[in-house]
């Protein structure tokens, strides 16, 4: 039972922190001069950072009402558009949080393993 309220707690300040962070790194990123950054546009940046961000917003209520495979459904693509944000922007580290972001969507990911790996333990 402790477990699970440590996975409780780490899931949430995880998620707390990449909502956090994406909502400054879209503010930051109206400000971007319209270029390309590796290989987006810096409305294709928005576009990803909102996307991304409106998705993670969802998750809190999936996992409260542990619905883990609506977060893992869209996971891999989440984590797909972050790594792509993060090598975009890897020259403004300063200004965005795509590392930290990046990192805390990883430690959402073993979270979710965790208590996956449980629930079948519990079943079996």
């Amino acid at each position: 039972m402790e477990k699970i309220k440590k996975l409780n707690v780490d899931f949430q300040s995880n998620l707390d922190y990449v909502l956090t962070n994406l909502e400054n790194d879209i503010f930051q990123a109206n400000s971007l001069d319209d270029k390309l950054y590796l290989e987006m546009s810096k409305r294709e940046i928005i576009e990803s950072l909102n996307y991304v961000y409106q998705n993670i917003k969802n998750w809190k209520d999936s996992y409260n009402e542990k619905k883990y495979e609506t977060i893992i459904n869209k996971y891999n693509e989440i984590e797909s558009i972050i790594s792509q944000l993060e090598m975009s922007l890897a020259d403004y580290e300063e200004l965005f949080h795509m590392d930290g972001i990046s990192y805390s969507i990883f430690q959402i990911g073993q979270i979710l393993l965790n208590i996956m790996k449980k629930s079948e333990k519990n079943v079996r």
